[in-house]
């Protein structure tokens, strides 16, 4: 036989064998997920939770609904069998939609369980109820939220910070554990887990839909699973709708720059990640902030020391540049920063610019628009902007004959 016959029918073998071995290995990960999740119709609740996780989890007052059938989840696809962003949707008895969030890749939560006993000096074999015995609970929360004002870290920060002084998270958690009447110890491994992986719940638990603040209705945790309201679709999934839509849409977010800075009687909320992907919106144009992992909070009643010469003084937003940057340690040293308000101009104005184009009729009618968006954007006195730019806006949209006439 000739030798590059030969050849080709050996590589076609070990081409038909690696489809063959290809085949396989999917249909076993396939009948696996199958196990796991139960069949296309929906996924097992139970294994969601990870509630053996616990007290390395975020808590459990909301596990009764769970296991009661209150919670139906939404019917699988394929999208949803290798879920890797781990968020599920579902329904109340009441038909009520609902988010199901794990708050974290399945791989970022593999590794936190195999760092787990070394975070707290354990023996490489223990357990997750082993840490009801920790004595250091206090120091690593603080360790988790505090911003070294001295010698600020380099490197991009995530999560929550609680600043100046972080000491203030207890201030800020406290109420809602005492409304639990729980086991403290337990309760505060809970806020140390979300604080390693995903602190939106303590954020949730803290600002609440029916007061008023734009973030999504909180019904509760079970093991490793998060349950919220569903509150619309991001607006960078809205970018083809009417403009005037967009128009309030910029109102609201305005409006939720101004309480995320003031409305709180004891804390400043400055979040971090700013984006149309974190940011949705309803049929009624209601306006949600559903990313809530990445916050500054600031206690504006501590009493300053001699490390913070210029807390009684505002921080205006200075740093040039593209790009969505912002100084965490001056907007610590300080008890009033206008980065919220900056944010909210940048998703209006800056590289995503929700609000852009303006169109023409509106350009024409209302130059100041644009003028005033720039403004808030680069200028320096933006607590002054923005009131400008509300009314300008609530103009606009109280204006029935432009609307009418061809801006939709």
């Amino acid at each position: 036989m000739n030798d590059k016959i030969y050849s080709r029918m050996l590589l076609r073998r070990r081409f038909w064998k690696r489809i063959g071995f290809m085949t396989i290995v999917f249909v076993i990960s396939f009948y696996i997920s199958l196990l796991l999740f139960g069949d296309f119709k929906t996924p097992r609740v139970m294994y969601l939770t990870e509630l053996d996780r616990c007290p390395a989890c975020y808590g459990v007052n909301v596990c009764p609904a769970l296991y009661s059938n209150q919670i139906t989840l939404e019917s699988h696809t394929w999208s949803s069998i290798f879920n890797v962003k781990n968020i599920y949707y579902g329904y109340t008895k009441t038909k009520r939609r609902i988010v199901l969030k794990k708050l974290a890749h399945s791989s970022e939560l593999k590794d936190f369980d195999s760092k787990l006993c070394s975070y707290w000096n354990l023996k490489k074999t223990c357990k997750p109820m082993n840490l009801l015995n920790v004595s250091n609970l206090d120091e690593k929360i603080i360790n988790l939220v505090e911003y070294n004002l001295t010698t600020p870290v380099m490197e991009p920060r995530k999560g929550l910070i609680v600043c100046p002084y972080p000491y203030s998270i207890y201030d800020l958690v406290n109420p809602a554990i005492a409304e639990r009447n729980g086991n403290y110890n337990s309760e505060m491994l809970n806020v140390w887990t979300m604080l390693k992986i995903n602190p939106e719940p303590i954020i949730l638990q803290t600002l609440s839909k029916s007061q008023g603040w734009p973030v999504p209705a909180y019904g509760g945790v079970c093991g490793r699973l998060e349950v919220v309201g569903y509150e619309g679709e991001p607006l960078s999934d809205l970018l083809h709708i009417a403009w005037h839509r967009k128009l309030k849409h910029a109102r609201k977010i305005l409006d939720a720059a101004m309480d995320f800075t003031f409305k709180h009687d004891r804390f400043r909320f400055y979040i971090m990640d700013w984006s149309t992907d974190n940011i949705v919106a309803n049929e009624r144009d209601e306006v949600t902030f559903v990313d809530l992992e990445d916050v500054i909070i600031l206690d504006k009643h501590i009493s300053p020391k001699k490390d913070l010469p210029h807390w009684y003084q505002r921080y205006i937003h200075d740093i040039d540049g593209p790009g969505f940057v912002f100084s965490i340690e001056n907007m610590c040293k300080h008890h009033l920063s206008d980065h919220n308000i900056w944010a909210a101009c940048y998703v209006l104005a800056g590289e995503e610019a929700y609000l852009y184009p303006i169109p023409s009729q509106v350009n024409a009618s209302r130059p100041h628009l644009d003028k005033l968006l720039n403004k808030c954007l680069n200028g320096d006195d933006r607590f002054s902007t923005v009131t400008k730019l509300q009314h300008v806006i609530d103009d606009l949209l109280n204006d029935v004959k432009l609307f009418n006439y061809g801006i939709r």
